[in-house]
């Protein structure tokens, strides 16, 4: 009987934490608190496009002004993007800090560099503080909090203590209003505003060269939408959005993989298959395992991780 108590009692524990409203931050704050800083993978194998800059950064040309650099030795396999206009240069993401990215880019470009967060995860802008120029998108809840051009992304934002990465400010140069063209000289980049992953995630599209550089919104692997801030009603108007607004020839150059070679790359029919198990997942009709996360198969290359207590607004 009173291991029947226990059981209860343990049961009626893991409702309430998982019914709990802080239950995300919970989560990762036990996550964090039980599992160390992850060790280097070993070098890969990475084919002839790509070649290893260093002992931990590799480089890859997508095109002649599209330079893709890889951290595959890093558990997450971040990718960032360094983007070439005529009279300046964009680095989309720059990776967690765990090494210095401006000699890489300095060895691919001479033009001035600005650095643009996907969003404000700590793998996504460790090395924001490096470059002169940072331009983050306008939303009124991170421009009513900057401080003159200073703006400290939150411990939630931010998500650093679960690697032991501190919280670094981002000196912002530059705020981009969604929807507005990002010009480059000679090539123009659309800022999409994609929340989803985060409420402050955006995409960058360059439409006549048919590329969409997605952050963290879509990429090979398990995506992530129940980390404190995401959302499925989110993740699906923009998937909705993005089905409307990208030709169907479209290249997804996303910042995660799972395996070699290269940067990972998904397509139009990915995004396609992302907005049918969204809707299926709203409808009841996606099966899912686990309980937190709970895992929906996506496809052959996806899983979309969400939260227990699932929210459409």
């Amino acid at each position: 009987m009173r291991r029947l108590a226990i059981a209860l009692g343990l049961g009626l524990l893991g409702a309430a934490i998982l019914a709990f409203p802080f239950r995300r931050h919970v989560f990762l704050q036990l996550y964090a608190g039980l599992t160390p800083p992850p060790a280097l993978l070993a070098p890969s194998d990475e084919g002839p496009a790509v070649r290893w800059f260093d002992d931990y950064y590799t480089v890859e040309r997508i095109d002649d002004a599209t330079w893709a650099i890889g951290e595959p030795r890093y558990l997450q396999q971040v990718f960032s993007y360094l983007i070439l206009g005529e009279a300046r240069a964009v680095l989309f993401d720059s990776g967690p800090g765990l090494r210095d990215i401006r000699p890489v880019v300095e060895a691919l470009t001479s033009l001035p560099v600005t650095a643009v967060p996907s969003h404000l995860h700590y793998d996504h802008v460790g090395n924001h503080a490096r470059f002169g120029s940072v331009a983050v998108i306008d939303l009124p809840h991170l421009r009513a909090r900057a401080r003159g051009d200073v703006l400290r992304p939150t411990r939630w934002e931010h998500l650093g203590f679960v690697e032991d990465v501190p919280v670094t400010d981002l000196r912002v140069s530059e705020w981009l209003a969604p929807g507005a063209p990002l010009e480059l000289g000679g090539r123009s980049l659309e800022v999409l505003h994609a929340p989803g992953h985060t409420p402050e995630s955006i995409a960058l599209l360059d439409g006549e060269r048919g590329q969409l550089f997605s952050g963290d919104f879509i990429y090979p692997g398990p995506l992530v939408a129940m980390v404190p801030g995401s959302s499925l009603g989110d993740y699906l108007r923009t998937a909705e959005g993005l089905v409307q607004k990208l030709p169907e020839t479209v290249a997804l150059l996303t910042a995660h993989r799972v395996e070699p070679p290269g940067a990972p790359r998904l397509a139009y029919d990915d995004l396609l298959d992302l907005r049918r198990a969204l809707v299926e997942i709203r409808e009841g009709r996606r099966e899912a395992s686990g309980a937190f996360p709970r895992v929906f198969r996506v496809n052959a290359r996806m899983e979309l991780w969400a939260d227990f207590w699932r929210s459409w607004d």
